[in-house]
């Protein structure tokens, strides 16, 4: 455990050389990687999350590449295709697939919900099996491999809203906002004396030191009263389960499918690990319910926010459950 928390701790502060004033959007991130998810953030452009994601790269030694979603970007431009080459030394023709730039560890999709649907799907198949299909034969991804997309908000001219499965395949959804002043004044400052280099950033975790951060993950124990409470809170999601609050019920279209909880559950582990703590807590609950359910629950034109309605569930839960979770919530 100790040595797992020196890796995190190296990487940790190698991003805040060049990323100021965002721990929740660094923490969340790090919390997909070491789960082997995928991320999804929405904010305006500006905020760092390119640089973010170039500098997780490069902390841990692995391949980034950019792709630019756009409205005219072909599924071929993504996952790559096959072309007609030739043999130079008997002559003959044969198809040759050409990867493309899918074929990565940390692939950033920018701008994913300005691209059409029949675009977005292209990224079905790679973020679930890790793989690619082209012609009927299958090629593997990269590991680990990780999409790291964001979007504009839907009100943005110009963008597309994601499939329901696509958005259901990534781990988290997190919403990214302006920096405090103060960090804000940090990153001037260090720019206007020449320190802030983001390309610049070594390396300090191997692939292997990576591997052994996510085994470990995986390994957190959880106690039953709290597996219970993922599986009441996701289940409270849905409409037509008794669980969910009647009150909020005509708020809601559809609610967060099985795969909620399984990240949920995931999620809190890395979470866990990353605290240095030895096994899964309320609080880590609490932390990351929203980037876990807010992108998988379907609200309906009348309600608000789909974040103040996870608030109400939670409250809720702790109304209805709190004493099932007190014994496994508080420190040691």
């Amino acid at each position: 455990m100790k040595e797992i928390q020196a890796h995190i701790a190296k990487i940790k502060a190698n991003v805040g050389k060049a990323v100021f004033g965002q721990e929740g959007i660094i923490t969340e991130t790090l919390v997909a990687l070491f789960t082997g998810g995928h991320m999804l953030t929405t904010g305006a452009p500006g905020l760092a999350k390119t640089t973010l994601v170039k500098v997780i790269a490069a902390s841990l030694g692995l391949t980034c590449r950019r792709i630019q979603f756009t409205p005219d970007l072909l599924p071929s431009d993504i996952i790559g295709c096959e072309i007609l080459a030739l043999d130079p030394d008997s002559g003959k023709r044969h198809f040759e697939f050409v990867r493309g730039p899918v074929f990565t560890n940390l692939l950033l999709a920018d701008e994913i919900n300005r691209a059409s649907p029949r675009t977005q799907s292209a990224l079905l198949e790679a973020m679930q099996e890790q793989t690619v299909t082209v012609a009927g034969k299958q090629y593997q991804l990269p590991r680990p491999f990780m999409v790291f997309a964001t979007q504009n908000p839907y009100e943005s001219e110009g963008t597309f809203v994601l499939p329901e499965a696509q958005l259901d395949r990534f781990l988290l959804h997190s919403i990214i906002s302006y920096p405090e002043a103060e960090a804000e004044a940090k990153l001037l400052t260090a720019a206007s004396k020449g320190e802030y280099l983001p390309d610049q950033v070594a390396s300090q975790v191997s692939n292997a030191q990576l591997q052994e951060i996510i085994a470990a993950s995986q390994n957190i124990p959880i106690a039953d009263p709290l597996i219970t409470a993922i599986n009441t809170l996701v289940r409270a999601t849905r409409p037509t389960d008794p669980l969910c609050p009647s009150e909020l019920r005509a708020q809601i279209i559809y609610g967060a499918s099985p795969r909620a909880g399984l990240s949920l559950l995931a999620a809190c582990r890395s979470l866990a690990l990353m605290q240095g703590e030895e096994t899964v807590r309320w609080q880590h609950i609490e932390r990351l319910i929203k980037p876990s359910l807010r992108h998988r629950i379907h609200l309906a034109p009348s309600a608000d926010n789909v974040d103040e309605l996870i608030t109400q569930l939670l409250t809720h839960f702790r109304n209805q459950h709190s004493q099932k979770v007190v014994g496994v919530s508080a420190q040691p």
